[in-house]
């Protein structure tokens, strides 16, 4: 039988439910249905649907928890001041090291053995999180995706992070998609082979550390960084970033050479022209503009059969403009895509056709 009352209660005892209707996605009735249950379990001492004693396992983990502090191998943390230390450090690598610290590599071998650890060690620091795990079978599986649910979300970042880098280093499973929800989130995995194990695998740093170099550069030469970002700040970002060779050929009144044009896209992307498709060489194109600062705005379509590219610029002398559209006719020239360019003042639209250009057409 149901029985409906109408109960009123104070802001603080209902942040006190906050783990309940996290678990019930907000819903009170739920919440407090299992905070009843929770603490007629704790004063009674009955057992919990794995048939433990919860009143027994809540003293255990609280030893446990209490064990680790006395051997200074854990700290007591406010939680507050955690989610800011991992949220201004998102986008860092975890050291390898670390994350071996608390996952040993040389007793935990096999993905259902490092979930069952994970879920058991969420247990004992009361951190609230259920992990579960799907993968193809076979001694390496070729698939994989992990599901974190519940708990703080700064706190799933963390562990989604540290079991990433041990699934990739341990059983060569890079991430292919990272999810994540309110109360949900979900990494998937797929085999590789490393050709270096000094590196990190392409997914994992994309997933999780996308600000690792940045960080590195800025931390070996510090001084120029700072330098360069006040600069940029005080000029409102009104300067230019391109590289010393096509500077010189500017200020000579020359343009690049084709050749120099492939070798420079190289050097940027590490791979030659030929490797990308017309769509994928438009994207490289507007990372390459808007970070040269060059034009002032571009704006590009990729789908196919309607490709274009549109420079927004603000200079108005007409030498300047026809410098910077022959600059920019070689360098969609040195990719072997031909196409039609039209000027207009402070535009430049380059639409593409199917047919590669020759040599022959380049403009010097």
């Amino acid at each position: 039988m149901i029985v409906r009352k109408n109960i009123s209660i104070d802001q603080c005892y209902v942040d006190k439910l906050k783990p309940f209707l996290e678990k019930n996605n907000g819903n009170l009735s739920a919440a407090i249905r299992d905070t009843i249950e929770t603490a007629s379990l704790t004063l009674d001492g009955r057992t919990g649907e794995n048939g433990e004693n919860s009143s027994g396992k809540v003293s255990q983990n609280a030893e446990y928890r209490n064990g680790l502090i006395e051997e200074e191998e854990f700290l007591l943390v406010h939680h507050t001041l955690l989610e800011w230390l991992i949220n201004n450090t998102s986008g860092l690598l975890i050291d390898e090291s670390t994350v071996y610290e608390i996952i040993n590599p040389y007793k935990i071998k096999r993905i259902s053995d490092v979930v069952s650890y994970m879920n058991s060690l969420n247990e004992k620091m009361s951190w609230k999180i259920k992990v579960d795990v799907e993968y193809s079978q076979g001694p390496e599986p070729e698939t994989a995706s992990l599901t974190l649910s519940n708990g703080n979300s700064c706190f799933r970042e963390i562990m989604a992070h540290s079991l990433a880098l041990y699934l990739a280093k341990q059983m060569k499973l890079d991430v292919q998609g990272l999810f994540c929800k309110s109360n949900v989130t979900k990494v998937y995995f797929k085999r590789f082979e490393f050709l270096d194990f000094q590196k990190v695998p392409n997914g994992l740093e994309e997933h999780f550390g996308s600000m690792e170099s940045t960080f590195r550069e800025i931390q070996k030469k510090p001084e120029f960084w700072k330098n360069l970002i006040k600069t940029y700040r005080q000029h409102n970002y009104q300067r230019l970033s391109v590289q010393r060779n096509t500077f010189e050929a500017f200020v000579s009144g020359d343009l690049p050479s084709m050749a120099e044009l492939r070798r420079n896209f190289e050097l940027i992307t590490g791979k030659p022209p030929a490797a990308f498709t017309l769509a994928e060489h438009i994207i490289i194109f507007k990372e390459i503009y808007l970070t040269d600062s060059i034009g002032s705005d571009i704006e590009i379509c990729t789908e196919k059969g309607r490709e274009y590219v549109k420079l927004i610029h603000d200079y108005s002398d007409r030498k300047v403009c026809d410098s910077l559209t022959k600059y920019y006719s070689n360098v969609f020239k040195s990719i072997n895509y031909s196409f039609k360019v039209t000027t207009n003042p402070n535009m430049i639209l380059f639409e593409f056709g199917k047919s590669p250009v020759s040599d022959d057409d380049f403009l010097e």
